[in-house]
């Protein structure tokens, strides 16, 4: 099995178990944790947290690009492959800041623990989930640079939720904005350990 096809499996494994909660939530029976995601016109977040989630979002995508020259150089491509990524992207976008964001941190400010705390907990947290495919392939000169890109994303992201008043819409937007951008060619590079502009992955 070649990388893209690898990259292919996990999105799509991972993208189904991260959608059932969503699909229960949404049709069948609502899980708390899933109600009001931060969208209602009722309980928008303030501007300035959309703000601060535009420019993360934007400013993590222009960091990448030009991290990994790779995710730049896919982005003309179209292709089911793209596909699976956008839609990986929205459903990922959703579950992971109801977990890294609501969840985690929520959980630790019932047990009276610092905002600043929250912060830093929910971001590492974040940062280490996101590099386990490096992790996994054992290459040290790119995974401390993805576990601290990816927690300060984390760190950034659980700043915005704060400022929101804990509000997800503004974490969901940035998140959603990111992923349909770079995924799913980040992961890709993870998974083969190539990054360069000039590497093709069929």
């Amino acid at each position: 099995m070649n990388e893209r096809k690898k990259t292919a499996l996990i999105l799509g494994l991972t993208s189904g178990l991260m959608i059932s909660p969503l699909v229960m939530s949404f049709i069948w029976h609502q899980i708390p944790l899933f109600q009001n995601l931060g969208f209602d016109r009722e309980s928008l977040a303030p501007p300035m947290a959309w703000i601060l989630a535009t420019v993360t979002a934007f400013a993590y995508v222009y960091y990448t690009m030009k991290a990994i020259p790779f995710v730049f150089a896919k982005q003309k491509e179209i292709s089911l492959f793209k596909l699976l990524g956008i839609l990986s992207a929205l459903v990922g976008g959703i579950v992971e800041e109801v977990f890294f964001r609501r969840w985690i941190m929520d959980m630790l400010m019932a047990r009276d623990v610092a905002p600043i705390l929250q912060v830093i907990i929910s971001g590492l947290a974040f940062g280490l989930a996101h590099t386990i495919w490096i992790l996994a392939r054992g290459e040290l000169k790119f995974t401390l640079p993805a576990i601290l890109s990816t927690s300060t994303l984390g760190i950034l992201l659980a700043v915005i939720y704060l400022v929101g008043g804990r509000n997800l819409g503004p974490c969901i937007f940035a998140h959603i904005l990111i992923n349909i951008i770079i995924e799913p060619w980040l992961m890709l590079s993870s998974i083969s350990g190539k990054w360069r502009a000039r590497h093709q992955l069929e």
